[in-house]
């Protein structure tokens, strides 16, 4: 079994039968974007889902590379998560509480991607001035 498959559940039991359904790591990463932005669009958001989708990327980022993009932990949190944050604005404006200014502002081509480098230079200042609302999160190594 893929170690993803068996990390996702422990950070994400409330999505189980999405984690069980997905065929790869990246077709999961399309599902918790959705699940993210929905996250988000909770009245009040669902601060829990978001922080769990957090902690599943970060581990992502230290997970073990896989055989090809569609089973790469480190690709499907990068090319279905990360480059989609900040195109969706209530992500983006809690950006400063999720990453450091350095983890943005050293990172243009993963945070502009999609949004252009005119919107990342106002992200970047977004970050600049909303430093203080950085709060830490437990590590995840894999």
């Amino acid at each position: 079994m893929a170690r993803w498959r068996a990390e996702a559940p422990k950070r994400l039991p409330e999505l189980r039968d999405v984690i069980t359904s997905a065929d790869s790591v990246m077709a999961l990463w399309f599902e918790l974007q959705s699940a993210f932005e929905e996250a988000y669009r909770a009245d009040p958001p669902d601060e829990s889902l978001i922080g769990c989708i957090y902690s599943f990327a970060d581990w992502c980022l230290q997970a073990p590379r896989g055989p090809d993009g569609g089973h790469d932990p480190i690709s499907g949190a990068i090319v279905a998560f990360y480059e989609d944050i900040a195109s969706f604005k209530p992500a983006r404006d809690d950006m400063p509480r999720w990453f450091t200014y350095a983890e943005v502002a050293d990172n243009r081509q993963v945070f502009a991607y999609n949004i252009g480098d005119k919107a990342y230079d106002d992200l970047v200042k977004h970050m600049s001035i909303n430093r203080r609302r950085y709060k830490p999160r437990p590590s995840t190594k894999p």
